[in-house]
């Protein structure tokens, strides 16, 4: 490899995927094993455990570890989840595996390198970056936050908040970058280009609410990973393409954008009320157009084509605001599907 200065004000930024971060550990390899070390290094999940052998400079350290313990029940199993809270054993491997595959220590905390670590608010639903040196805990315990998936592990306690896996609200961390003013960054993924996920299915929201329905924001959070996720590829391949910052493509189902919001007329047409930019906006929106005909706290029912992460949002702020409300989400069907597209939502309450 030819001779490449890195940047002074640079980030590398590490996506997350499980045992697909194996794929990211080889590439940090190469990095280290070319003395490519970048002053800041920000890793979700999977990322930010590879995140710690770069910070240390041990290169082969990560496969090392996944090659040696891949059968060992204290590094995946119902044992590993009895003694750490996860079917990873993520406090055997950031703890107890460094009496047997040693860790430079020294580097790690006086080798000037910067380090974040993505997680998710459980009772939030939104992220919350931890940077090593800067956190009254011990910074392991970010890190295994970041990884702890949902499903397969319990809520990790930071100053008394429980938090789980980093890519839930945060894939990558490259909005937090750009707003820090990062003048480089440089991101590792773990899917092929074009890679864009699919919706959740019905199994899966009703499993999401099965474990989660008690943490409403932390749903909506999980409902909803999959269209940041798609978003955040589209950003990313719009900066790769182009060489900016663009700003996320908008569809009905989509995650930013124009969203038109409308009323049924008495003639039975579709008039258009307002012109919303955002999620945020729409919502408030609707909202203020409920009060304004006659909303006062009774029951809503809000049927969605194919997103029940809006409607339960839509669900949880009116119960916010009107205690007691009665609101409920449902999937739309046959020709009430055909004129909110997929993405859109219907909404009916009574004054």
């Amino acid at each position: 490899m030819s001779k490449i200065t890195i940047p002074e004000n640079s980030i590398l930024l590490l996506e997350g995927g499980s045992l697909r971060g194996l794929y990211t550990a080889g590439v940090l390899d190469t990095f280290m094993e070319n003395g490519l070390y970048f002053p800041a290094v920000a890793g979700v999940s999977a990322g930010a455990l590879n995140a710690l052998n770069y910070v240390s400079h041990q290169p082969g350290r990560a496969a090392s570890i996944n090659l040696r313990y891949r059968h060992d029940p204290r590094y995946f199993g119902p044992k590993a989840a009895l003694r750490g809270g996860s079917l990873f054993g993520l406090k055997f491997m950031l703890y107890d595996v460094k009496k047997e595959v040693p860790y430079d220590e020294d580097t790690y905390r006086h080798g000037g390198m910067r380090m974040i670590a993505v997680a998710t608010n459980v009772e939030t639903g939104k992220p919350a970056y931890f940077e090593k040196g800067k956190t009254d805990f011990d910074f392991n315990e970010a890190v295994r936050a970041s990884a702890s998936l949902p499903l397969a592990s319990t809520p990790v306690m930071l100053d008394g908040q429980p938090y789980l896996d980093g890519g839930c609200s945060c894939p990558i961390a490259l909005n937090w970058a750009l707003k820090q003013g990062f003048d480089k960054i440089v991101v590792v993924t773990t899917r092929q280009k074009g890679f864009r996920k699919s919706q959740p299915g019905q199994r899966m929201v009703d499993l999401y609410d099965d474990f989660y329905g008690d943490k409403p924001l932390f749903l909506a959070t999980m409902l909803t990973q999959e269209l940041r996720y798609n978003a955040l590829m589209d950003e990313l391949d719009e900066l790769a393409q182009n060489g900016r910052i663009s700003k996320l493509a908008a569809t009905m189902a989509g995650v930013l954008g124009i969203r038109a919001v409308g009323q049924a007329s008495a003639e039975g047409t579709l008039e258009m009320l307002e012109k919303c930019r955002g999620l945020r906006k729409t919502r408030e929106f609707m909202l203020h157009a409920m009060e304004e005909l006659g909303y006062k706290g009774g029951s809503v029912r809000i049927g969605h084509c194919q997103n029940p992460a809006l409607a339960l949002e839509l669900c949880t702020e009116i119960q916010q605001k009107y205690p007691g409300a009665d609101a409920r989400g449902h999937g739309l069907r046959g020709l009430c599907s055909y004129y909110a597209e997929r993405g859109g939502i219907m909404l009916g309450f009574e004054t």
